[in-house]
């Protein structure tokens, strides 16, 4: 059993035709989540498993579930990821692991092997929160755990709602918290695996094939609103008494951000935080205008930035998070601004993958003479969904995250990037450890 780049190149050549914003790869994709194009690279990947004997489904809000001996109320082992992307985003994100996931598992559906477990490859709808403002919307969905609040989000004219009904699915489930996943096909899922191009440069820099991921940072999101005067900046004089600079407190809380995370990465804490905004949110800007009230000869009397911390532990991520906001709040006291925090969304991390999982992929890699490391994982990918996830015996579902490669680390980007050789090499490893597994 030998996966070949070639088998790879030709489902990279079917989906870059779909969504494409271009004729090359670099000029980028946008598949919206819930979207025609979404639902065209869904169909590509269901006629290519049905083609190999296959059986497709989808569930009420869209997830698409190709299975293969999974009759008799068999145990099943997943391989799961999306094809939704951001916008002007690549083909690797999300589209590497349904490639890897789709030639690994009709490897071993067509070994000698007689299957004990079936195997299914499932597709997520709506991983990407570019789209509608929302992460992990269809494994969320399965699982009951999308509030209804979601619905109402918006991407161009259309809210989620909307988006789900034109597809041909129904929104009520998410509305009335429903799983569409029972708990009884919960407690058949002996194992869960992901692939994911690794949207950083470790394995690039030492020259390895696969990532065995052993825990997800779980992010939490703000929006910091600081709130000063507007005044004349001629006119006005320097310092606090006299100003009430909105720019120049929120310029001093992104420092003393710097300063304790610094600090508490020198404690070892598993950390990471980004200002990844500021005052560009277009879509917020529409109904905050203020934010366009300044200009040279005018003191700043709003901004507002996006604040991003995510760790691996929970108790932590939940002290340090405090922390910070405290600290904010002292910048503000301080500049004699004020400021108000919006928590945009959040999801808990996940300390610790399956152990046995994560000790039979190394040892396929290192049967197949790939170069392989243990890592932990900065972005959130669907897997922890499921990971999180109780059987009825208080078992949580054995979840697994493998990395590849990706050029540059580059990842939502049009150049985006990771080589078929890259994905046949994660698709090998997956059907080597799935081969202990069934």
């Amino acid at each position: 059993m030998n996966i070949l780049s070639e088998s790879i190149t030709k489902h990279v050549n079917a989906l870059s035709q779909i969504g494409n914003l271009g004729p090359l790869l670099e000029n980028g994709f946008t598949r919206p989540s819930w979207s025609k194009e979404e639902t065209a690279a869904m169909n590509y990947i269901r006629d290519v498993a049905i083609q190999n004997g296959f059986k497709a489904s989808t569930d009420a809000v869209g997830n698409l579930f190709l299975s293969y001996g999974c009759e008799d109320e068999k145990e099943i082992v997943q391989i799961g990821s999306h094809l939704d992307t951001v916008v002007n985003g690549g083909l690797f994100d999300g589209g590497a692991g349904i490639i890897a996931g789709l030639e690994a598992l009709i490897a071993v559906s067509k070994s000698s092997r007689e299957l004990k477990r079936g195997l299914e490859l499932v597709i997520w709808r709506g991983e990407e929160s570019g789209t509608f403002g929302v992460v992990f919307k269809g494994s969320k969905a399965a699982f009951g755990l999308l509030p209804a609040t979601a619905l109402e989000s918006k991407f161009g004219n259309l809210t989620l709602r909307e988006a789900i009904i034109l597809e041909g699915y129904n929104p009520e489930v998410i509305e009335k918290g429903q799983r569409t996943i029972p708990q009884e096909k919960v407690d058949r899922i002996a194992a869960h695996f992901e692939l994911h191009i690794e949207q950083a440069t470790k394995l690039e820099r030492d020259g390895d094939d696969i990532g065995v991921v052993t825990s997800i940072r779980g992010p939490v999101n703000y929006r910091i609103s600081v709130r000063g005067v507007a005044s004349h900046s001629g006119a006005t004089p320097m310092g606090v008494e006299y100003r009430q600079d909105a720019n120049l407190a929120m310029a001093y809380m992104h420092i003393e951000l710097d300063k304790i995370c610094k600090d508490a990465l020198e404690q070892d804490n598993d950390l990471v935080q980004t200002v990844g905004v500021i005052n560009s949110d277009k879509t917020y800007n529409e109904s905050h205008l203020e934010v366009y009230n300044t200009g040279f000869t005018t003191i700043c009397s709003y901004s507002y930035f996006y604040f991003n911390v995510r760790s691996s532990n929970k108790e932590f991520l939940g002290s340090y998070t405090e922390k910070a906001l405290n600290l904010i709040q002292k910048v503000a006291s301080e500049f004699k601004v004020k400021v108000e925090v919006e928590k945009i969304s959040s999801s808990d991390p996940l300390k610790e993958m399956d152990p046995y999982l994560q000790d039979i992929t190394e040892q396929a890699a290192k049967d197949l003479a790939y170069k392989v490391q243990r890592m932990a994982s900065g972005a959130g990918h669907d897997v922890q969904i499921v990971a999180q996830q109780k059987k009825s015996n208080g078992k949580a579902i054995p979840a697994l995250l493998v990395f590849i490669p990706c050029r540059d680390g580059l990842s939502h980007n049009p150049k985006e990037f990771t080589t078929d050789e890259a994905i046949a090499k994660g698709a090998n490893v997956l059907a080597k450890a799935i081969l202990n597994l069934v």
